[in-house]
This record gives structure tokens, C-alpha cells and sequence, in this order.
């Protein structure tokens, strides 16, 4: 009866509602946009009918003559906060922690017949008769209750809920009595009319209660966002207030109110791109064809919104560059200069090359050197031929170069056995007489022995035309405690009695004096930029005198002609041509012209200018720490003051290998040439000494021939050609 009347007065309060109903949506007066609900937080406030379902009339351990309770109603007050989430339009999440209470009093009257009782007068009489009791049991529990539940609307007002509330009793205490009531004058026989009087906590309650959530609301919102909702909820109890049978199943009439928070929605984005775009045109070379490069981009973003609509535009501003082919011109000119001997340069008409008789005499060294504890020809650095190229071999083929004249010391030897029959020669072997070679015999005759092999296999020599001899030391030993002064005395010695099978190899040949030899190939550009590389050549007369080349821009180019490989000849003039490139191939040239004086001694002879016969002469070997001249050197030594004219100028030139003190090497040096000059008879007004010593070592001294090549002089004798 109670629930209708509540579902009335909900139904009836909805149709007089002239407030707005409450959306998920809604639209803002002041700003025209579109807001949606977030949130809803608020409180709530009602009256709950507890209805007391009470099947039992002891609880246990207190007496009570009562049957059974039966149902009973009360009504208590709840309260508490509360808050919504909107999931959708039709669904929320829900939540209150708050406070409730299921406290009752539980009541039931009962006839007892023939119960003994006295009347309530002066003299009490006891009898026996019918009475009419009334069973009370007044419980308080009070709780806190927590409500998730789950909203869901059915019509455009009407909310229905659905959940648990699970509550903590605060309390569950209890009062009990009963109570005489009917006949009225009598008393229970201790004169009173109550018995069974009880006050204490309910033994085994559940302290947690547990209720099934059903509800029905009707929701009104205000225009400042305030939600009203009126609202019947029932609560169906899911467990029992202790162990007896009993439950309490609650009405819950009353109101909640809420504050909504919005935000507004996401606005339709209406967009609009506007560009403004610079072009600066600039000449690049190296291009082929036109291009277009970003250089810089700037992007601005404008947004405005009316009601749910963005109004977004963006300025795109961008700077480019367009490069267009500029033709490759880098006003490339180009010029032959000469460097002048204090470092300056200047400018050049013409190179005068003049022609001279050059005689060369390449003294030979008759040693041949092994490693240590060695005896195999192949492990020297002597050139061994085949037999059949032996046929062609000439000595005046050998390049101008002592070390290499050096290095063919022996087939030098077997070409002149060859051509004079009658020579013999005699092989002496030596070791360093130190470490593995001490007094050894045996391996200084077979390193003689190995040299006797090769002139016999290879140049046909007949073997008793060569003598072969094993000895210690040398006789003229270098210094045995030495690594150098050890590998000098690892060799075999050679001999003859023909002078003719040991004399210098000579070359004839023609040298050029060329002033100014220091050249420089100077390149100007009036604009390098795109300018990836370079290069220049110097020919004459289709002949390729220099080439270089370079990255970039192009630079002076230093030419030393008189070191060059290619010299100039009296064809022509020499040309030099600069080529710059850029990246695609585009080329540029410029060319300069040197005019060629070139000077034969026929020429000035015509001329009636004086020509000059260059003769060089070497002295091998000084003995190791001696300035005193072999039988070997005495013979060269005749020719060459035989080739020694009355205008002839001559140079010695004195050296020394690397051992031993630079002071000390400068004085022996000295004492070589004036050795020489002595042999040769010359006063000191014709002659010009040069000691030189070890300041410059004029061969690798790293060698055992070069350290006995080093140990010279070197006569240099320059006459006059009219």
C-alpha cells in the first residue's frame, strides 16, 4: 500500500515539472557552443522504510517467551554524497557513500491462558487466568553505506537504477521486554508488568550488509547546471542481521541534488590554406638545367569558433630559390714565369737549353756481399741473367746509374772474359769471422765457389780460367765489431791480371745545361666558382714535358726542368695548357708559348761561342778509415790526368760513409782529395777541393756496396770546346 502512494506522488510531480530535462548534451546561451556533461557530483537526502522481517522470537542466550516477531515498519533517515559518470546518452555510472540505518522495533502481541498473576492492590491475590502480553525488541543499527549502481534512462526524464549497497554497521545493539498489558490491574508475580528485560549488543551479527539496489528517479535540470532529482530507490536484503532469521528490506523516498560539469565539444574544423610564396632567380654554374630549392618555410596557424564550429586557417609562407645555368666562363689565362734563385718570379721570353759532351766513368767494385752464414748467389744483390740473355748483354745498355752498373758487376765480368780470351781471374772468399761465421773456410769458399758457378753456367767461362781462394777477414778488413763493418766482411773478392776485366764502365752521352731550369705554370681565373678540377701539361712539339692536376680552383704549378724525366729538345716551342672542368664536364683552356733556344756545339761553334766536355770520374774504393789510393785507382788515375787539359778546370769532390764522427769523416774526405790531387800533379790554382765527408751520403748506406761506393772521391774535369 505504502510503495503505490510513493509511485504516485513520483508520477504525479513529473507531469507539473516545467524544468529541463537533463542530457548529455546541451547548448550554452552565452557562448552558442555545444557543451557535454562530464561529470555529476552533488548529494542526496531521503526516508527509508525499514520493514523488518523477523521470523524468530529469541535471540540466542537471552529467554523470551515470545513465539515470533512477525514484520514491522519504521522509518529512518539516509543521507550522503553522490556522484555520475555519463557513459552514453542512456547510461551512467553511479555512486553515494553516505549514511543509512536499519534500525526497528520489532513487536508482537501474544494471549497467555491461565497464567499465574496477582491483582495490583493493597493485598495482592494470586491467581491463575488469561492475560494479554506485548513483545518488544528495539534494535538501533546505523551504517555506512557505499551505492555503485548503474543509471539507464527510459524516457527523456525518467532514470531507473539498478546496483548493490553494501553497508558497515557503526552499532547493533538491542533493548528487549515483556510487558503485561490486558487485564489491566495485575502484575506478574514479582509485582511488576515487565519481564524478560534485556539490554546488550545482538550476538553474532553481521557486521557487513549486503542489499540489491532497484530505483527509479525523475531528473530536472536547472540552467546553471544544478540537477533535482526526486527518486524512490528499494533495497532487497541479500544477507540477514545476524543468525536468526531476520531481514530488513528498505523503501528509501527522497531527493537528490547534483552539480553538473560541462565542457564543450569538439568543434567541426572548417580549414582554409593560404600560401604566399617568394622566388629569388640567381645564376649558378655547374648547372644543366633550372631548379627550384626551398629555402626557408613558415607556417602560421589563425583559429576562430562560433558556436561548434572552428574556423581554422593556415598561412603557409615560403622562400625559394630558382638557379638557372650560368654559362661556364671562368676567364681562365695561364702563363710560363720563371722563379728566379733569391725565390722572387718574373716574366720569361725564352729558355736557352745548351747542349754538352758528357764523358761518365762508373768505377766497378769486384765484391760481392752475402748475408750471414749465406752462400747462395741468389740471396746478393747481384743481377743474374739466363744464358741466352747473356748473348745481348753490353754494359753501355746499363742505365747511368753507379748501383746499377754495381749490381751487373759480374755479368760486366763475364762480357769482357768473353771478349779477351786469355784473362783469368781469382775468387777470394771471406766471412765476418764473428758469431756463426767464426773460422769458418767452408763457407767463405762456397760463396766463391757460387760466383765460379754462375760466370761458367750462364757466360760459358771455362773453369781453370778461374782461381778460387777461402780466406778469414779481408785483408783490408772494415770494423768486424760492427753490424756495417760485419756485413762489408761477408763477401768474395775478385782479381785479375788483365786490368782490362776490372776498368770503369764508361758512358758517352750528351747533357743539357737549361736556364732557367726553375719554371712556374701560373693559371689566373677571374671567377672560380664552379670549378671542380684542373689540369695542366707542358709539351714540345706534341712531346708531353710535364702533368699535374688538382681539385678545384687551379693553383701555380712549380716545374724543375732539369730534373725532369723529359727534356726539351730543339723542336719547337714548349707549350704549357691549363684545362679548368665543372661538375658537368664543361671545359675551359687557356695556353702559353716559351720559345726553345737550343744550343748544339755545332751551334756555337757558328755562333763562335764556347761549347764545354763534361768528364766525370769516380775513385773506388778507399779502403775503410784510408785516404791512400789502391793499384786499381792508380791506373784510373793516369787517364784521368792524361784527359786533363791547360784551360781544363777540375773539381774533386771527397766522401765518406756513415761510421765514424761527421768532424772525423769531413777530415778524411779532405785527405782523399788532396790524395788525388797529388796523384794527379795539380796545383792548388788549378784545382777546387770539395770534402764533403758523411754531411750527404751520396749512396743508401744501409748497403754494403753503398757504404764502399760512399768511400770516393769524384773528379770532375770541364774543358772547353771551341
Amino acid at each position: 500500500m505504502i510503495q503505490r502512494r510513493i509511485l504516485s506522488f513520483l508520477l504525479a510531480l513529473s507531469f507539473v515539472s516545467t524544468i529541463a530535462s537533463s542530457q548529455l548534451l546541451r547548448l550554452n546561451p552565452e557562448t552558442g557552443q555545444t557543451e557535454r556533461l562530464q561529470y555529476l557530483i552533488g548529494g542526496y537526502a531521503a526516508l527509508s522504510l525499514n520493514f523488518q522481517q523477523a521470523n524468530f522470537g529469541t535471540l540466542p542466550g537471552f529467554p523470551s517467551c515470545c513465539a515470533t516477531y512477525g514484520q514491522n515498519t519504521t522509518i529512518s533517515p539516509a543521507f550522503g554524497a553522490a556522484f555520475e559518470l555519463p557513459i552514453t546518452e542512456v547510461f551512467r555510472i553511479q555512486g553515494r557513500l553516505g549514511y543509512s540505518s536499519l534500525s526497528g522495533l520489532l513487536r508482537s502481541v501474544e494471549q497467555i491462558g491461565n497464567e499465574p498473576v496477582q491483582s495490583d492492590g493493597p493485598v495482592p491475590i494470586l491467581q491463575r487466568q488469561p492475560v494479554n502480553v506485548e513483545h518488544t525488541l528495539d534494535a538501533s543499527l546505523p551504517m555506512i553505506v557505499i551505492e555503485p549502481s548503474i543509471g539507464y534512462r527510459l524516457f527523456d526524464l525518467l532514470w531507473v537504477t539498478a546496483g548493490v549497497r553494501g553497508g558497515l554497521l557503526l552499532s547493533s545493539s538491542f533493548i528487549q521486554k515483556e510487558t503485561l498489558i490486558d487485564p489491566p490491574g495485575y502484575t506478574f508475580l514479582d509485582g511488576t508488568t515487565i519481564r524478560n528485560a534485556a539490554q546488550s549488543d545482538i550476538p553474532n551479527v553481521n557486521t557487513f550488509q549486503l542489499h540489491g539496489i532497484v530505483g527509479i528517479g525523475y531528473e530536472l535540470m536547472t540552467k546553471n547546471g544544478i540537477s533535482i532529482v526526486p527518486e524512490v530507490r528499494y533495497y532487497l536484503p541479500l544477507t540477514s542481521i545476524s543468525n536468526v532469521d531476520w531481514k530488513v528490506q528498505s523503501f528509501q523516498i527522497g531527493v537528490s541534488v547534483r552539480y553538473g560539469s560541462y565542457e564543450p565539444v569538439e568543434a567541426t574544423i572548417e580549414g582554409d590554406t593560404v600560401y604566399y610564396r617568394d622566388t629569388v632567380i640567381v645564376e649558378k654554374t655547374g648547372l644543366l638545367a633550372p631548379r627550384i630549392t626551398l629555402r626557408d618555410s613558415r607556417e602560421d596557424v589563425e583559429t576562430r569558433r562560433l558556436g561548434d564550429v572552428e574556423y581554422r586557417t593556415v598561412t603557409i609562407k615560403e622562400s625559394y630559390i630558382r638557379e638557372i645555368p650560368r654559362p661556364f666562363n671562368p676567364g681562365l689565362r695561364s702563363s710560363i714565369i720563371a722563379r728566379r734563385a733569391d725565390g722572387t718570379t718574373g716574366p720569361l721570353d725564352v729558355m736557352r737549353v745548351e747542349e754538352l759532351d758528357v764523358i761518365e766513368s762508373y768505377p766497378l767494385l769486384p765484391q760481392v756481399f752475402y748475408p750471414e752464414d749465406a752462400a747462395d748467389l741468389a740471396s746478393t744483390q747481384q743481377i743474374r741473367l739466363e744464358a741466352s740473355e747473356a748473348v745481348d748483354f753490353r754494359a753501355t745498355n746499363l742505365s747511368r746509374d753507379q748501383i746499377d752498373v754495381y749490381r751487373n758487376v759480374l755479368n760486366v765480368i763475364g762480357y769482357r772474359m768473353k771478349q779477351t780470351p786469355g784473362s783469368k781471374i781469382t775468387l777470394e772468399g771471406h766471412v765476418s769471422n764473428v758469431g756463426p761465421e767464426l773460422n769458418d773456410r767452408d763457407l767463405s769458399r762456397a760463396r766463391a765457389e757460387s760466383v765460379k758457378s754462375y760466370l761458367t753456367s750462364t757466360w760459358g767461362i771455362e773453369p781453370e780460367r778461374i782461381s778460387v781462394k777461402s780466406s778469414l777477414l779481408p785483408s783490408e778488413p772494415a770494423n768486424p765489431t760492427t753490424p756495417d763493418g760485419k756485413g762489408e766482411n761477408q763477401r768474395v773478392e775478385i782479381s785479375s791480371s788483365d786490368p782490362s776485366i776490372l776498368e770503369p764502365v764508361e758512358f758517352r752521352d750528351k747533357d743539357l745545361i737549361i736556364a732557367p731550369t726553375d719554371l712556374v705554370l701560373r693559371p689566373e681565373v677571374s671567377d672560380a666558382d664552379g670549378v671542380k678540377d684542373w689540369s695542366v701539361k707542358m709539351s714540345q712539339g706534341g712531346r708531353e714535358l710535364y702533368r699535374s692536376q688538382g681539385e678545384g680552383a687551379p693553383r701555380d704549378v712549380p716545374v724543375d726542368v732539369a730534373r725532369s724525366d723529359a727534356k726539351p729538345r730543339k723542336e719547337g716551342p714548349i707549350v704549357s695548357t691549363f684545362s679548368v672542368r665543372d661538375a658537368n664536364g664543361l671545359a675551359a683552356e687557356s695556353s702559353d708559348t716559351l720559345n726553345v733556344d737550343y744550343v748544339t756545339l755545332q751551334t756555337m761553334k757558328s755562333r763562335q761561342e764556347e761549347g764545354k766536355m763534361v768528364e766525370r770520374y769516380s775513385l773506388i774504393v778507399f779502403d775503410f778509415n784510408s785516404a791512400q789510393l789502391n793499384s786499381s785507382n792508380q791506373r784510373i788515375m793516369e787517364r784521368v790526368k792524361q784527359r786533363i787539359q791547360p784551360d781544363s778546370k777540375v773539381r774533386i769532390t771527397g766522401f765518406a760513409d756513415r761510421q765514424g764522427n761527421p768532424d772525423y769523416n769531413r777530415e778524411l774526405a779532405r785527405k782523399r782529395c788532396v790524395e788525388a790531387q797529388r796523384v794527379l800533379g795539380l796545383g792548388d790554382d788549378r784545382v777546387t777541393l770539395e770534402p764533403i765527408g758523411s754531411d750527404r751520403l751520396v749512396f743508401n748506406n744501409d748497403t754494403p756496396e753503398g757504404r764502399s761506393y760512399s768511400r770516393t772521391v769524384q773528379i770532375e774535369i770541364v774543358t772547353p770546346v771551341r
